[in-house]
């Protein structure tokens, strides 16, 4: 008895679970139902957009007929041509037409400049072949100018007059040797003249030299006292600059 009783209860089990089964499997059924549909709309629609650009870019166009051959349908594919920029119009320059122009008004301003530079060049050969001067107004036209230039280098005055400098005496067997440098202001020199004093005394001349000479010797006379030497720089206008004064025990006189 027992083990009918477990056999029915095993058997109401399974009876209920089928029909929960079938239950659920009668809810998921709809279901199914409405996605498989809603799948095939959007394949009908993905279809018809797909077939409409088809047709937007393949044209069919039919083949020209030829002699002996067959009809045949040629489908030409064709694909929107990109926008491609148009270039601006390029305005015709006028440039070669004005340097045309400006090249015509050089030629002309040069053709003038010549006319006006051979006229003149007429009329100054006029002027000069009659202002031909006489002989007699020649000569004397030509001897002014030597005349002047003579008196000019007679009386031409130095820029500058210096004394000569680095004035020193060397003793010697006989006495001493005075020398001296030329001064930078050496334009002009002509000589140079050299002036002994004795015992404080007046100077007087000794000797000269030109002015290529650097040296003048002196001789002593006797070794008493005491004597003053003074070289100085004669220029051709007549300017004569002593330098510094220097002595020398004993007397001297110019050789």
């Amino acid at each position: 008895m027992a083990a009918k009783k477990s056999s029915a209860k095993k058997s109401a089990k399974k009876s209920a679970v089928k029909k929960s089964a079938a239950k659920k499997s009668a809810k998921r059924a709809p279901a199914k139902k409405v996605a498989k549909r809603s799948a095939k709309k959007v394949a009908k629609k993905a279809t018809k957009q797909s077939a409409a650009r088809k047709s937007t870019t393949s044209i069919s166009i039919p083949a020209v007929p030829l002699s002996g051959a067959r009809k045949s349908k040629v489908s030409v594919v064709t694909t929107p041509a990109a926008r491609v920029a148009t270039p601006a119009p390029v305005k015709s320059s006028t440039a070669p037409k004005s340097s045309n122009r400006v090249m015509v008004i050089v030629f002309i301003g040069i053709v003038l400049l010549a006319f006006i530079v051979i006229s003149n060049g007429s009329k100054s050969s006029t002027t000069t072949t009659s202002a031909t001067p006489t002989p007699s107004a020649a000569s004397t036209m030509s001897a002014a100018p030597a005349t002047s230039a003579a008196a000019s280098t007679s009386t031409a005055a130095v820029a500058n007059h210096e004394a000569p400098v680095g004035i020193v005496a060397h003793y010697t067997a006989t006495g001493a040797t005075i020398f001296w440098k030329a001064p930078t202001a050496s334009e002009g020199i002509t000589g140079y003249t050299i002036e002994i004093s004795s015992n404080g005394g007046a100077f007087a001349a000794a000797g000269k030299v030109d002015a290529a000479m650097m040296e003048y010797p002196v001789t002593k006379s006797d070794a008493a006292g005491w004597s003053s030497f003074k070289v100085s720089t004669v220029y051709s206008d007549g300017q004569v600059v002593a330098g510094k004064v220097f002595g020398l025990p004993g007397q001297y006189s110019g050789s």
